[in-house]
């Protein structure tokens, strides 16, 4: 017996910085007339710290822990929301186990991707991204996101219930499939 697709309840967006996802996850939670959470701001009010501080005073190892207490309390809210992550989050196995656990309570996680053209110049003017921060020279904020897109892609695409690249669509239709997918697990 084949058993009926689980209504989506929550969504998770993963991915490396400068593929969308918090845009893509505010209009899909619109959309969804759901809350939209970005775990990285979410994270810097926790507390009262941005991402870089909180690297540079605290370490990647307390960041990559304060992400996996986060993700664990929003993915046990019993309201269904729309979760943007921070890119590195899958750095901690923690947090790959838990979106694998969660998936038979209908978790939805839809990774986004992008050229590194594309991320190098979304991520150009951003201040907040501490990885990139630290590379200097020509060429260094590339090599920064090759290592990272070989490093990561293997546990986005092991975690992903779906991938869309985000270097042509427009949000509206990043938003659609996303929509289409969930409606489809709802009937």
């Amino acid at each position: 017996m084949i058993s009926a697709p689980r209504p989506v309840h929550h969504v998770v967006l993963i991915g490396l910085m400068g593929t969308g996802k918090s845009t893509v996850g505010r209009v899909l939670a619109k959309e969804l007339d759901r809350d939209f959470v970005d775990t990285d701001a979410a994270i810097e009010r926790d507390t009262q710290k941005d991402i870089a501080h909180i690297f540079a005073e605290e370490g990647e190892e307390f960041f990559r822990l304060q992400e996996s207490i986060k993700l664990t309390e929003l993915l046990s809210e019993d309201h269904p929301l729309v979760i943007s992550t921070g890119g590195g989050i899958l750095e901690s196995e923690k947090c790959r186990t838990l979106l694998a656990e969660k998936k038979s309570e209908g978790l939805l996680v839809v990774w986004l991707q992008a050229s590194v053209d594309t991320m190098l110049e979304r991520t150009a003017r951003s201040q907040n991204r501490p990885l990139l921060a630290q590379a200097s020279g020509k060429g260094a904020r590339e090599d920064v996101l090759k290592s990272l897109m070989t490093r990561r892609n293997p546990w986005y695409k092991a975690a992903a219930d779906m991938e869309i690249s985000t270097d042509t669509m427009s949000i509206q239709r990043i938003v659609r499939t996303v929509m289409s997918t969930i409606n489809h697990s709802a009937s």
